[in-house]
C-alpha cells in the first residue's frame, strides 16, 4: 500500500495459484504460495470464488497467512451472476458474503462481474439485486455487454449506492471512463486464452501501460482508494506487469522482498 495524490493505491494480480509461476515467480521449494505472494504485492483478486463458495475455514486460512496490511478482493460466485443472472440469487449471495466476511478488515472489494449475456434491458433485475446487497461491504460492478454504455441510469445507480464501476482493459467488453464511488477498481485483462503459457511476458504493451498509469494519476480527488488487478492474459505473466505499472505511479511502494528482482 502507498499513498499518492491523496489516494491509497493497491496493485496485484487476478489470482495467485498458477503452475507456470513456479520458477519464474515462486522460488523452488516454496511451501506457501499465498504467503510468498503477499511479500511481493499488497493485494490480490480472488478468482476461485467465482467457481465455488470457499469454506469459512479456507477464508480464515487466507487471513492468517497474509500480513496485516494485505487486502483481498473477491468475485461474486458465477452461480449468482452467470447461472441465475441475479434472479432468485439472494440466498447464494448471502452464503458467499457470510463466508468471505472471515477476511475481516483484509476484505477490500466484492467484484460483481456480469455475464456477457446480461444486457442493459435487464437494468430492473440488476438494480433489485444491487440494492439488496448489505452495505457492510464495498462493491465493484463490471458490465460485460456493450449495451450498458448507452444506459446512463446504471452509473447513476452506482453513484447512489457508492459502488465502483469497473474500468476494464479487454478486447470485447465495454470500457467505462468514469468513477462512481470513493474507491476505483481497474482490471487489466487482455483477451481470454491469448497466452496459454503464463510463465513470462509474451506481448509487451508498454504504450497501454503508460496510458493506464496516466489515467490512474488523473483520477478525481473524490476517489480515496484505488485497486488495480492484472490478469495473465494482459501480457503473459501478470506479476511482471504489476511491477511495471507500479514503477510508473508516483511514490510507488516496492516491498523489500522485491528489491533487485529482474523484470521478467
Amino acid at each position: 500500500m502507498w499513498y499518492s495524490l491523496g489516494m491509497e493505491f493497491r496493485l496485484g494480480t487476478c489470482g495467485w495459484s498458477f503452475d507456470d509461476w513456479k520458477g519464474p515467480f515462486y522460488p523452488a521449494g516454496c511451501k506457501d504460495q499465498l504467503a510468498y505472494y503477499a511479500e511481493q504485492f499488497d493485494s490480490v483478486e480472488i478468482d476461485s470464488t467465482w467457481y465455488h463458495i470457499p469454506s469459512r475455514k479456507v477464508v480464515e486460512s487466507w487471513y492468517r497467512r497474509t500480513p496485516d496490511a494485505f487486502r483481498f478482493s473477491a468475485k461474486m460466485p458465477g452461480e449468482v451472476t452467470h447461472e441465475r443472472r441475479f434472479r432468485e440469487a439472494e440466498t447464494v449471495a448471502a452464503a458467499f458474503l457470510a463466508n468471505i466476511a472471515g477476511l475481516e478488515e483484509k476484505l477490500a472489494v466484492i467484484l460483481v462481474q456480469f455475464s456477457p449475456r446480461i444486457q442493459a434491458g435487464e437494468l430492473t433485475v440488476v438494480e433489485g439485486f444491487l440494492r439488496g446487497l448489505p452495505r457492510d461491504f464495498d462493491y465493484a460492478v463490471e458490465p460485460r455487454h456493450k449495451s450498458w454504455l448507452q444506459e446512463p441510469r446504471l452509473l447513476e445507480l452506482l453513484r447512489e449506492l457508492d459502488m465502483a464501476i469497473v474500468q476494464a482493459d479487454h478486447a470485447y467488453y465495454p470500457f467505462f471512463d468514469a468513477t462512481t464511488a470513493g474507491h476505483a477498481y481497474v482490471r487489466l485483462l487482455g483477451r481470454h486464452g491469448a497466452h496459454p503459457d503464463v510463465s513470462s511476458i509474451h506481448d509487451r504493451r508498454d504504450d497501454d501501460i503508460r496510458q493506464w498509469a496516466e489515467r490512474l494519476r488523473s483520477l478525481p480527488g473524490s476517489v480515496e482508494r484505488v485497486f488495480v488487478y492484472v490478469n495473465n492474459q494482459f501480457e503473459g505473466h501478470s506479476p511482471a506487469t504489476v511491477r511495471r505499472v507500479r514503477e510508473l505511479l508516483p511514490g510507488a511502494w516496492t516491498p523489500p522482498s522485491a528489491q533487485g528482482m529482474l523484470d521478467l
